[in-house]
């Protein structure tokens, strides 16, 4: 973890020369870090506290984030493909043109976050809480919202082909 803290630079080239070595920091608190550009692929950040820190462009790809705290954290342009999100808090969090693609992010808040131009193809958000979000122009093709809370959220251009939003609030 001190690496993580020192150098995002020295971080990531250390997980290039030892990809086996496992990234383990649950219940790690990393509140208000700039972790921008971070190689974070597959790491255990289960129950860890992002809050209002900075992970722009980040790759958290097959990352566990469930019950992970990530409250007003920027996630711009991050990469969270196939992450485990369930029960993890993104409230205000800056979402705009992420990839979160068949990311599990069930009973997810998102309440007042960020997801323009996201990419959430395939996603599984059943009883995530979306109110006040800005969808405008996000991508759900093929994505489960079984009971999603839609309400007040801005959802222009965004496209839902193939979604399933069952009992969904909008």
């Amino acid at each position: 973890m001190e690496r993580l803290r020192t150098s995002i630079e020295a971080f990531n080239l250390y997980r290039q020369g030892h990809p086996e070595e496992p990234v383990m920091l649950a219940g790690a608190d990393l509140r208000e870090l700039d972790l921008a550009g971070a190689d974070l692929h597959a790491a255990t950040l289960f129950e860890a506290n992002l809050g209002w820190g900075s992970l722009e462009g980040a790759n958290l790809e097959g990352a566990d984030l469930r019950r992970c705290s990530l409250e007003g954290c920027n996630l711009a342009g991050a990469r969270l493909d196939g992450a485990q999100m369930e029960w993890a808090n993104l409230r205000h969090a800056n979402l705009r043109r992420s990839s979160l693609r068949q990311v599990s992010l069930r009973c997810g808040i998102l309440e007042s976050a960020d997801l323009r131009e996201a990419d959430l193809e395939g996603a599984y958000l059943e009883r995530a809480i979306l109110r006040d979000a800005d969808l405008t122009g996000a991508i759900f093709r093929g994505a489960s919202l079984v009971e999603a809370d839609f309400r007040w959220a801005q959802y222009q251009g965004a496209e839902f082909a193939d979604t399933d939003l069952t009992r969904a609030l909008m």
